[in-house]
């Protein structure tokens, strides 16, 4: 909710394309840059309280936005400093909860742990776009308000855990480090930390342009649009759980499986995005849960996998130095999507991009499956 509050609020911000990927780019590269300390921090803190961090770093960065929004109803100094403070609190949420669930989980239950993990991103888009923007109708800094409570209490729920958490405080020290040393000495890892970079973006540019999308290119109303996004994320919630069942079931190849769910979301998406005009609803709600379900599923997986590869002492940082990578991708990313958008239209924009997913996850799909 919190990172990608702006985005969904960006029509009633009169945030327009351009600015929003501009946003999305600066938040995207401080995450970067803030999950490769995520070893260290670790080492520093202890996962369970990083993963409080996080939380009341969301928190300041709501509590700006409510009281700049507070005065005027619009926006005026509060945008970049919390851009700067959501991206703090983007990079190292992941490693941070990934070390967290390498500890307590057994290893043929992670693919299955980690995807129920992820679908916090989807309850939180699929709340966030039905519940903000009907918010910011009554009162500007109610939005911003919302999200800060909520990561409040989670960040004290965070730090509640660590006295009944034998593991959180006492991190080894082989635990230290960034984890670029696998990442480059692993065929697997970098393969993984590919696929990492075209998912991600692919993912974040449904998740983040799609409502001005809805609004600007199909010309529908607000709350429709909302609406729509919401039942993209209820989808990509299911797919989350339903791949993470499949994921840990005997003989499953992982490569294979990410590969069938990006030619999944390619396919889906090009039929959506090429679709002649507005698509009739049924097309939508089809097409929405089809997208959903794949660009969104694959996440817990790969996390596991990720974990799995690295080792328990070795998951944070791991998975940290791989997200440098990812998150280096989402910061490139909204910025050229919107100057495609700005030029082509956000449609061949979403074209560009999905067909890149396509051809790797076809890749994927048909590689040797005894290949690292």
């Amino acid at each position: 909710m919190g990172t990608f509050a702006l985005s969904i609020l960006a029509p009633q911000l009169g945030v327009d394309v351009r600015m929003l990927g501009l946003i999305g780019s600066t938040l995207f590269a401080i995450g970067a840059l803030s999950s490769l300390m995520a070893g260290w921090l670790i080492r520093r803190f202890g996962d369970l309280p990083l993963a409080a961090l996080c939380m009341f770093s969301v928190t300041l960065a709501m509590v700006f936005l409510a009281g700049d929004a507070m005065g005027q109803g619009t926006l005026r100094w509060s945008l970049w400093p919390a851009v700067l403070l959501l991206g703090l609190a983007f990079g190292p949420e992941t490693p941070a909860s990934a070390s967290v669930l390498a500890r307590v989980t057994p290893l043929a239950r992670r693919p299955w742990v980690f995807s129920i993990r992820q679908t916090g991103n989807q309850i939180g888009a699929m709340v966030g776009s039905l519940a903000l923007p009907v918010l910011m109708v009554r009162h500007t800094a109610w939005p911003f308000g919302l999200v800060a409570a909520l990561a409040l209490c989670v960040g004290l729920w965070c730090l509640g855990l660590v006295r009944s958490d034998g593991g959180s405080a006492s991190v080894r020290p082989s635990a230290a480090g960034n984890g670029l040393r696998e990442v480059a000495a692993s065929r697997l890892l970098r393969a993984l930390t590919l696929t990492v970079v075209v998912y991600t973006a692919t993912q974040l540019c449904l998740n983040f342009f799609v409502m001005s999308h809805a609004v600007r290119h199909w010309q529908l109303a607000i709350p429709i649009a909302a609406g729509w996004v919401a039942l993209m994320q209820a989808a990509g919630l299911a797919g989350r759980l339903f791949w993470g069942r499949v994921a840990q079931r005997p003989g499953i190849s992982t490569a294979r499986l990410l590969g069938g769910l990006g030619v999944l979301m390619g396919c889906a998406g090009l039929v959506l995005f090429l679709w002649p005009g507005t698509p009739h609803p049924a097309a939508l709600a089809v097409l929405f849960v089809l997208v959903g379900f794949s660009a969104s599923g694959w996440n817990g997986v790969m996390v596991a996998e990720i974990a799995r590869v690295a080792g328990i002492e070795r998951a944070g940082a791991v998975t940290g130095a791989v997200l440098l990578f990812g998150y280096s991708g989402l910061a490139v990313a909204p910025l050229a999507f919107a100057g495609v958008g700005d030029a082509l239209g956000t449609q061949w924009a979403y074209v560009s991009l999905l067909a890149i997913t396509s051809i790797l996850g076809a890749c994927l799909l048909l590689r040797n499956p005894g290949a690292a």
